[in-house]
């Protein structure tokens, strides 16, 4: 579960099944930008579903209307 665009930037980075992707490249430029204070977190959101679905990274909402994605579900 992904609760915050730092987690975002980990899965990004650290445990993305398919490296390479332009809509990932932009996520990982917009998590870097949040944290650094440029960018707001939903902007960093939509760029992160739009990198899970370029890659085929399953979404679930989670209850309250964030989206959350399993990248590396446990076996």
């Amino acid at each position: 579960m992904l609760r915050s665009p730092q987690d975002a930037l980990y899965a990004l980075v650290s445990d993305w099944p398919v490296n390479g992707g332009v809509h990932q490249q932009r996520a990982i430029d917009f998590c870097r930008a949040w944290l650094a204070g440029r960018m707001p977190a939903e902007t960093v959101r939509q760029a992160f579903i739009l990198a899970a679905l370029e890659a085929g990274v399953p979404l679930h909402d989670d209850g309250d209307g964030a989206e959350a994605a399993v990248v590396n579900p446990p076996v």
